[in-house]
């Protein structure tokens, strides 16, 4: 008898399913709310990234074109630019290696198929053949590292332009040899980097994406 006497204090089951509706219809409102709030902050930074997604993927679609999808020891590809291990390209004493013309010959294919096409082209302003050299101060010996490695990279633009005739006799103003100091602290830093710097039309697709979130 006492155990049949709690079910009178048991709310009928309607209103506990009604609440429970309620509850859930709350919770997905409190959840599309939240979710549309991240979208907000999501879709301009995947707009921002988009045009520089699709600039990269132009480069490494390239790339592979010339050297293949696997890796190669000494090269590597980054998002908009090419690192290469000095010795790939030069000897000891600074002069270009024989065995170095098959890769400066993909190369310089690679950058005048970009040049080639007009939807890449607009998109890079400048490529810079940039070396490092060790910098403590203005000692002669960082005078002599520097000017070693600026005629390294001259000479590595140099090859590029004659394996690919072209591409020195129409693009040869997109290109920029320099040598650069590291710090006392860098560790590294001696590998040789073909880096392309965006265009502005590449900065102006960015803000064109980017002007609908501003009202």
């Amino acid at each position: 008898m006492k155990v049949k006497s709690l079910w009178k204090y048991m709310p009928p089951a309607g209103p506990v399913l009604s609440l429970a509706l309620i509850g859930l219809v709350l919770l997905s409102a409190l959840l599309y709310y939240r979710s549309v709030k991240i979208q907000r902050y999501l879709e301009p930074a995947l707009a921002m990234s988009l045009p520089r997604n699709e600039f990269a993927k132009s480069i490494r679609k390239t790339f592979e074109k010339e050297f293949g999808a696997e890796s190669i020891k000494g090269l590597m590809l980054g998002k908009s630019a090419i690192v290469m291990s000095p010795t790939l390209l030069f000897d000891e004493d600074g002069a270009l290696k024989p065995s170095a013309d098959a890769d400066i010959k993909k190369l310089a294919r690679l950058f005048f198929t970009l040049m080639e096409n007009r939807d890449t082209r607009s998109d890079i302003s400048l490529v810079l053949i940039i070396a490092r050299f060790p910098s403590f101060g203005a000692r002669g010996g960082d005078v002599a590292q520097r000017i070693k490695v600026q005629r390294m990279t001259g000479l590595f633009q140099d090859a590029l332009f004659q394996a690919e005739p072209e591409l020195g006799r129409k693009y040869s103003t997109y290109f920029a040899a320099a040598a650069q100091p590291t710090t006392p602290h860098e560790r590294g830093g001696h590998e040789i980097e073909l880096r392309i710097i965006p265009s502005e039309q590449l900065h102006i697709e960015v803000l064109q994406k980017l002007v609908k979130y501003a009202f």
